[in-house]
């Protein structure tokens, strides 16, 4: 039976002059921001330029389009390089769920956000001048008023999809809903819980601090020290580490031995390590920085240079890079030798 629905899939996309592989890149999935005297563009996985390099800056894709900034202004094209919202914008945010964040300047210097469609249709926003708009997640975008501490949860109409009642959220640390869960903060002594898509309080508001749910756990932080509790409520592993990343891929970062710097005012060095969610280490507390999991691989610094290791905390690809980013669709970004090159996910340099 699966042989005869592949057979059937591959006559399909045959009549329609399509293969598997331009299903994916058609929407821009494969292809990466690459530079070339000094104009960017996209190559894809094996370093081919898919889009000749033009642009004053550019981004990944998102929902099949892409930021680009040209002149100090931004706007949007589509995976052929088609201009889908020209650059007139002075910041935009990438596509979510159909919809992307911009704002044009106005005459006092403000910045008035508002969302865009995939075919740069204005949504319109029904509600009060805003100084920062957020992403759509779960349906939901979360925009601050100017000039206000007021805040608004929008939906994909442009209008207001729920008050804020009995909680609020810090301005400078304005996430997005995960997990159809978002943390605020309730009361008059700054405690944290969360609510749901329909604005609904879930907790009391029982933690000094604490993240959005990742695979179904989410970090606290009481007394200093960091944890992490399930949907549930339940603290599932102790608060215990001196700071600590969001699960990826079933693991999390941990931070321990951390100092408090006193000229600085906050902590500083430690050792990173690794853990599962039930709380046992898959990596000693050996690296002095690393990311979380992403595509089966996490950046780790090993006496002062990074590498990749495998979600079993073995070293794949060895110890060699100055800076870089973990594989995001299949690629990394990396510097070696003071170089930046993509590297695929046997170590190799494809540009």
């Amino acid at each position: 039976m699966k042989k005869l629905k592949l057979i059937a899939f591959l006559i399909l996309s045959n009549y329609f002059g399509i293969s598997a592989q331009q299903i994916g890149l058609r929407q821009g999935y494969n292809f990466y921001p690459a530079v070339e005297h000094g104009m960017y563009g996209y190559i894809n996985s094996t370093g081919q330029w898919m889009i000749t390099p033009k642009f004053d800056w550019c981004d990944y894709f998102y929902d099949g389009k892409a930021i680009i900034r040209e002149k100090g202004k931004y706007g949007f094209i589509d995976v052929k390089g088609v201009e889908v919202a020209k650059p007139i914008y002075d910041t935009a945010n990438h596509f979510s769920e159909g919809f992307a964040a911009i704002a044009l300047r106005n005459e006092e210097g403000e910045l008035d956000w508002s969302y865009i469609d995939t075919l740069g249709k204005n949504l319109q926003l029904k509600i009060p001048a805003l100084s920062a708009l957020s992403s759509f997640s779960n349906g939901i975008g979360i925009g601050t008023e100017s000039g206000f501490l007021n805040f608004f949860f929008v939906n994909y109409k442009g209008t207001i999809a729920f008050e804020a009642k009995d909680f609020y959220l810090d301005e400078n640390r304005i996430t997005c809903f995960s997990e159809n869960l978002l943390h605020v903060y309730t009361g008059t002594d700054g405690n944290s819980t969360y609510i749901d898509t329909a604005g609904n309080l879930w907790g009391k508001g029982q933690f000094e601090d604490c993240g959005n749910f990742h695979d179904g756990l989410a970090w606290f932080k009481v007394i200093g020290k960091f944890g992490f509790i399930n949907k549930s409520g339940e603290m599932v592993i102790p608060a215990q580490y001196d700071s600590v990343g969001d699960f990826s891929e079933g693991i999390a970062l941990i931070k321990t031995e951390m100092l408090f710097d006193v000229g600085m005012s906050k902590f500083t060095g430690g050792h990173v390590a690794y853990i599962d969610k039930e709380g046992k280490k898959i990596t000693p507390p050996i690296y002095s920085d690393g990311t979380s999991f992403n595509e089966g691989f996490a950046f780790v610094k090993y006496n002062g240079l990074y590498g990749f290791i495998d979600n079993n905390g073995k070293v794949v690809i060895d110890y060699q890079f100055e800076k870089g980013n973990n594989f995001f669709r299949g690629l990394a970004f990396v510097k070696k030798e003071n170089h930046w090159e993509y590297i695929n996910t046997n170590g190799n340099k494809v540009w």
